[in-house]
């Protein structure tokens, strides 16, 4: 019986072992039996810890070093410290919290997110012209 795929194996009889295993197309004997079966054994494992870690990174933790003490992280910022604009974080990977250092870019490419900060406008500073 032949698979296909990237190569062909060929399901044979080795005497060597007493059972069917998939070895090349050959002559070759239990050695290459044992090399065969040992890659593809070590190939599906490596898929399967991949897909897993892949599958992980979905369902993870999202806060993972910001006050992991605390039963819940809550952060209160005077409207006067805002200035002309903030940018808060929203993904939990920024070195300023609760400010956005763009720590999110590397978050996006890793994990296929969309994620960005929130942005907040303060009021202009009081000028002559626009005091009234």
């Amino acid at each position: 019986m032949t698979l296909g795929g990237a190569f062909t194996l060929t399901l044979v009889k080795d005497k060597a072992c007493h059972m069917k295993t998939p070895c090349p197309s050959s002559n070759g004997g239990s050695t290459k039996c044992v090399v065969t079966t040992v890659a593809v054994l070590a190939g599906g494992a490596a898929l399967a810890v991949y897909l897993g870690y892949k599958l992980g990174q979905r369902s993870a933790r999202v806060n993972n070093k910001i006050n992991l003490s605390s039963p819940k992280v809550a952060d209160a910022i005077d409207i006067e410290d805002i200035g002309e604009k903030k940018a808060f974080c929203r993904c939990w990977k920024s070195e300023k919290w609760p400010y956005c250092d763009g720590a999110h870019g590397k978050h996006n490419k890793e994990t296929g997110d969309n994620l960005g900060p929130v942005i907040i406008k303060g009021k202009p500073a009081a000028t002559p012209e626009n005091k009234e």
